[in-house]
């Protein structure tokens, strides 16, 4: 609901001292306190102060923890390395319930490896590699940070058998690197969060962070000047994990330490959301007409995808709760804007082909031109496949508020019924919408985008 940072470099002289600085010292003490002021002012249940390896590993870290709880009056939890990885994979595992490989949460003084698998945390390491802990070495002496950083991960053995996985990078240094790969490769949907790309394409641009010089990197948008200094460190490191992994993918989260510390305070039933169908449901709660309409629109779409897969059926719920949120746009706009909100709301755990996926279907329900401008985004990140499901979906949800005029238990009593390569929709005589052009034209319209022929309406 809020969101507020500030940047002190805690862990910056770690790499040649064992202290804290003192100027990073008061800066940090003076942010924390205005945090918590800004925190009871509005009203929050619980306030938790947490503090990582800058804090952990400096010999005035304690002394620092002591300043911020008399600044504070709370008590600093300093999370052990353990700790530090497992609660950052928590965080990525609470927004991409499905993540399998390997979690690399890159910081200030340290980088934690840790492999997911089944919603789990299992093997997990905290490597002295954070950015500002090496930023000094690799500036001067970049051999010995590239010698000091494969040494790192040389000492991990569980790594190798980790391999052939997927990658997860957190953290605003490699999270700048994702910026980099969309100006480069022109990506259509400049959100970090998804943001999926194989691992040979990565591994270029990481190799690429390490050559552009600062006026190049200055025109790539959303990258701070602080962030654009620390690129090619970033992309050290990014190569290291790469190849010490394995990785086929890397998928970027944009969820980490703070996602998962919330995650850890959650009641198990709420772990166990889907978040992208949760974010759904509420938005249709608070925005579509009839609340009740997205299970019914599941269950009687079921038919025309009945042999998809468990990640396609989540797809299709999760767009059922979607189908009636522009209602309130105007009419002209409707599908457009449709689109445009669906395709850049901010879900957790959507990958940005299924961002397009959703945002397109919602578009076809509306009635949307399929050579408007507007759907490139989509188009550029749907396969053809995906965008035909996402028609036949769109198509789908037009003639279902077209019979029922949004009422799920009309939806009930008028099934579709696709069999032997044709399609025909069941409607009772006492149904809400009567056999009429209109109706029929949906029905056709469906049944070409299914490659079904049409047997039209039977009562």
């Amino acid at each position: 609901m809020f969101n507020e940072s500030a940047v002190c470099a805690l862990g910056r002289d770690l790499a040649h001292s064992d202290r804290l600085s003192d100027p990073a010292v008061e800066t940090a003490v003076d942010a924390v306190a205005r945090f918590s002021r800004l925190a009871r002012r509005m009203e929050v249940g619980r306030l938790s102060l947490i503090a990582t390896a800058a804090v952990r590993e400096a010999a005035n870290g304690r002394d620092f923890a002591d300043r911020v709880r008399e600044a504070c009056g709370e008590r600093v939890d300093i999370l052990s390395g353990e700790d530090e990885a497992r609660i950052s994979a928590l965080g990525v595992i609470w927004g991409m319930p499905g993540a399998k490989g390997v979690v690399g949460d890159l910081g200030g003084g340290s980088l934690e490896l840790v492999e997911v698998g089944g919603g789990s945390v299992l093997r997990q390491a905290t490597l002295p590699l954070g950015i500002l802990r090496l930023s000094d070495l690799h500036r001067q002496r970049p051999a010995d940070a590239l010698e000091r950083i494969d040494e790192a991960f040389a000492g991990i053995d569980w790594l190798r058998a980790a391999r052939r996985r997927n990658f997860y990078p957190v953290g605003g240094a490699w999270r700048a690197m994702a910026r980099l790969h969309m100006a480069h490769t022109g990506h259509p949907l400049h959100m970090i969060d998804g943001h999926s790309v194989p691992a040979r394409r990565m591994a270029d641009i990481a190799r690429l962070a390490a050559i552009l010089g600062p006026q190049s990197l200055r025109r790539v948008r959303g990258i701070s000047e602080r962030r654009r200094a620390s690129l090619p460190l970033a992309g050290a490191l990014m190569q290291a994990a790469l190849a010490a992994t394995g990785a086929r993918r890397v998928t970027f989260s944009a969820q980490g330490l703070r996602e998962g510390l919330l995650y850890t305070q959650l009641a198990d039933r709420e772990r166990g959301a889907d978040p992208a169908l949760a974010a759904a449901v509420e938005l249709a709660a608070r925005e579509a007409r009839f609340r009740a309409t997205g299970e019914a629109l599941f269950d009687w779409t079921a038919p025309l995808f009945e042999r998809r897969g468990a990640g396609r059926r989540r797809l299709r719920r999760i767009a059922c709760h979607l189908a009636d949120i522009g209602w309130r746009e105007h009419p002209d706009y409707r599908a457009v804007q449709a689109f445009d909100r669906v395709l850049r709301f901010p879900f957790a755990g959507l990958r940005h082909k299924d961002r397009a996926f959703l945002a397109y279907a919602v578009f076809v329900r509306y009635g949307g031109d399929p050579a408007a401008p507007e759907l490139r985004p989509a188009f550029d990140l749907l396969a053809q496949g995906g965008r035909r499901r996402a028609e036949v979906l769109g198509l789908a949800f037009r003639l279902a508020f077209g019979i029922s005029s949004g009422v799920a238990e009309a939806l009930e009593r008028a099934p579709l019924e696709p069999a032997a390569g044709r399609l025909r929709l069941r409607l009772p005589a006492d149904a809400p919408a009567r056999p009429g052009d209109r109706t029929e034209r949906q029905v056709a319209a469906l049944a070409a985008a299914c490659g079904l022929e049409c047997d039209g309406i039977v009562s």
